[in-house]
C-alpha cells in the first residue's frame, strides 16, 4: 500500500498494487499495473498502462473524486508507476 496524499476530510488516500505485468514490445517493455485507489470510505479499481514516456490510467466507478481532485491523483499515480518501472 502506497500513501499518496490526504483528502478534504483529512483521510489518507492510498494506492494498493494488486498486480504488475511487464509486457515486452519492440523497443521496450510496457508496464500494466492493476490496483485499488482508496481513502477508507471509498475504493475504486485502477488500471495503469505505461509505455516509454506515456501513461494511461483507467479508473473504475466510485465517489473517491468527491473527496480528492482527480488531476492530483493522476499526477501522483504517474510518479508511482514510473518508480515501479525502475525497480
Amino acid at each position: 500500500m502506497i500513501y499518496l496524499t490526504n483528502d478534504m476530510l483529512d483521510q489518507a488516500v492510498y494506492f494498493e498494487v494488486l498486480k504488475r505485468e511487464p509486457k515486452r514490445k519492440a523497443g521496450g517493455v510496457e508496464q500494466h499495473v492493476y490496483g485499488l485507489l482508496g481513502n477508507g470510505v471509498s475504493e475504486i479499481p485502477v488500471t495503469v498502462r505505461s509505455w516509454r514516456d506515456c501513461i494511461e490510467m483507467a479508473f473504475g466507478r466510485g465517489d473517491i473524486f468527491s473527496f480528492v481532485e482527480e488531476q492530483t491523483i493522476r499526477k501522483m499515480l504517474g510518479e508511482v508507476v514510473r518508480e515501479l518501472a525502475l525497480h
